[in-house]
């Protein structure tokens, strides 16, 4: 730390940027060590640091110096890909370790400029890798950055003595296009990565764009030592594919003007008749997390999650697709939520059906929106439609607000007393329009955020009126919350949610008159 601390370069901690099992006894991890990268072997309770054939401990190369460098790494078949520089100013270099082989694999400098890595993942025979590179055009007007996909085989063993000796003789690269050719709008610099578990797709978003394609390279080889010189001349020299990598549909999947997205986890789950439906789990830049169904080359959005206590943004995301669970990091919160969350629907049929999430189906049997089982007998879902009309048609699907019994209302609050206060109805649906009635009349939301909030001023103003929250999707109408303001007594009953918002705002006042 002293050396460290010489240098003025504000990181001389040991920040931990590798956490990988190696194997099923040994855990990685390698960390910046005061801007002397090293790693560790962990068994059990026993740290031990890693030391090459050469004598040399492993860290430069594997770890970057500081928690700033783009960086990227992957346990493979107890090999480690990692790319990561080797000095303090250096260019960013793909590497492999093996347990086994004191040598390393090493990438050749010119075939990468200033790259910054965002994701590295198997793929049947290959290690796909990608970053971000400066680009060489001339023109100033041309974004100095360029998206990109590398690959290189499992099996590379490096070229012959006299060519790419210890370095890779499979690497190649392909530019990644995401841009909407109509507007005139290029994306260049990928954010973030996901590879589906079968391989067949890639999720990356750019900037604020979320898009799928497919990646297409060479066949791997089986011995790269005894390649001819002259295609590991063309490897060395030119590792660019011609042509570059179009998404599916040749464009976005989700185009957003903002830069809205930030991270990105993709689950599939398997419906009744066998579909397999793609749910993103997409991280804005506020910490809320879209839930997202793929349907063809349309999406839908299933809802919009608030996970942190306080908002800001999410360092990482992972995926227990077995468990069905998520897990998510940030500054400082760990926080796990379950995928299925099939209880929010429960208020009807319609709603289960109509939300269109696909790890949920209503229970005709038991009335409720239940997780999707392999017990499909009594269970109704319509994931790519969200059609309500599959729901028993004996269900009455709306209450008029004239004329509502106690019978009918699931939710209903009554109000007595004076003074102001916000009535509250949680938005189940973004795709639904919030409303209020009252005696024949419809009123829109004062507030109309996660919550369709209306406000009223004095309650002794509206006593023996009843107040509706109504939503309409598609045509389709649906009471959710009732409040009735009854007398002029002292007392005022009210849901817990707007006493919490009642009381925020009565100190919002105070605070302004004072």
């Amino acid at each position: 730390m002293t050396e460290c601390q010489k240098k003025n370069v504000g990181y001389c901690q040991n920040v931990i940027m590798v956490l990988q099992r190696f194997n099923r006894t040994h855990l990685l991890l390698c960390g910046t060590n005061a801007w002397n990268p090293k790693c560790w072997s962990l068994i059990k309770d026993t740290l031990s640091e890693i030391i090459n054939g050469g004598g040399h401990p492993i860290g430069r190369g594997v770890c970057p110096f500081s928690p700033k460098h783009g960086f990227t790494s992957l346990v493979e078949g107890e090999k480690l890909y990692s790319a990561a520089p080797l000095f303090e100013n250096g260019n960013v270099n793909l590497r492999r370790f093996m347990k086994q082989s004191p040598s390393w694999l090493l990438s050749v400098d010119k075939w990468m400029r200033d790259p910054s890595f965002v994701g590295m993942s198997p793929m049947g025979d290959h290690i796909l890798m990608f970053f971000w590179e400066r680009n060489l055009a001339e023109n100033l007007d041309v974004d100095p950055w360029i998206s990109r996909v590398a690959r290189v085989c499992k099996n590379d063993r490096g070229g012959s003595r006299f060519q790419l000796q210890n370095k890779w003789a499979t690497f190649l690269k392909a530019r990644l296009l995401c841009n909407v050719p109509s507007k005139n709008l290029h994306f260049n610099r990928i954010q973030d990565v996901f590879v589906a578990q079968n391989g067949d797709r890639v999720y990356g978003i750019f900037q604020s764009n979320c898009l799928l394609f497919f990646s297409y390279f060479l066949q791997c080889g089986t011995n790269t030592q005894s390649l001819e010189s002259k295609v590991l001349r063309l490897v060395e020299h030119h590792p660019e594919m011609e042509n570059p990598i179009h998404p599916i549909g040749k464009g976005p999947l989700i185009f957003e003007n903002k830069d809205h997205f930030k991270k990105i986890i993709v689950d599939s789950v398997v419906g009744f008749n066998g579909t397999v439906f793609y749910v993103l789990f997409l991280a804005m830049g506020d910490g809320k997390i879209q839930k997202v169904l793929e349907i063809g080359q349309s999406v839908f959005i299933i809802s919009e999650l608030t996970i942190l206590k306080e908002p800001g943004p999410i360092s990482s995301m992972s995926l227990d697709s077995e468990a069905k669970l998520l897990y998510i990091t940030a500054a400082k919160e760990v926080v796990r939520i379950p995928l299925r969350q099939c209880e929010k629907y429960n208020e009807s049929c319609e709603s289960c059906i109509m939300a269109r999430d696909p790890y949920c189906a209503w229970d005709d049997r038991e009335k409720n929106c239940v997780p999707v089982t392999s017990h499909f007998s009594n269970l109704i879902q319509d994931p790519e439609n969200g059609d309500h009309k599959k729901c028993p048609s004996e269900r009455v699907a709306f209450y008029h607000s004239s004329q509502s019994t106690s019978q009918d209302l699931n939710h209903i609050f009554v109000l007595e007393g004076h003074g102001s206060v916000y009535l509250s109805c949680p938005k189940q649906s973004q795709h639904a329009d919030y409303s209020w009635r009252t005696q024949n009349h419809t009123m829109d939301c004062s507030s109309n955020e996660d919550e369709c909030l209306f406000f009223i001023s004095n309650l002794a103003e509206h006593e023996g009126s009843s107040y509706q929250c109504v939503s309409n999707e598609r045509g389709f109408e649906q009471f959710h919350t009732s409040y009735l303001i009854k007398g002029s007594g002292s007392l005022m009953y009210l849901t817990r949610y707007s006493i919490a918002v009642y009381c925020i705002f009565m100190t919002a006042v105070a605070l302004l008159l004072h």
